[in-house]
């Protein structure tokens, strides 16, 4: 294996575990519920916050960590 065939190899397989799961923020129970999503789609919670925009910086903060390690 070449050197580039290794390095486009690896970006490859960072790229899938990207896919795989996500952090999502959704409506639920009057509240804002923070999701981990799969890449089949199945979600599970994972805390509630009470405002979106906290809600929603945590997924950021979570799918941008999740970048950074893959």
């Amino acid at each position: 294996m070449s050197p580039d065939e290794y390095a486009a190899a690896l970006e490859k397989e960072r790229q899938d575990r990207n896919e795989r799961a996500k952090y999502i923020v959704r409506e639920e129970h009057g509240g804002w519920e923070l999701f981990r999503r799969n890449g089949i789609g199945q979600a599970w919670g994972i805390t509630r916050y009470t405002k979106l925009e906290t809600a929603q910086l945590a997924a950021d903060v979570l799918n941008r960590l999740k970048e950074d390690e893959a």
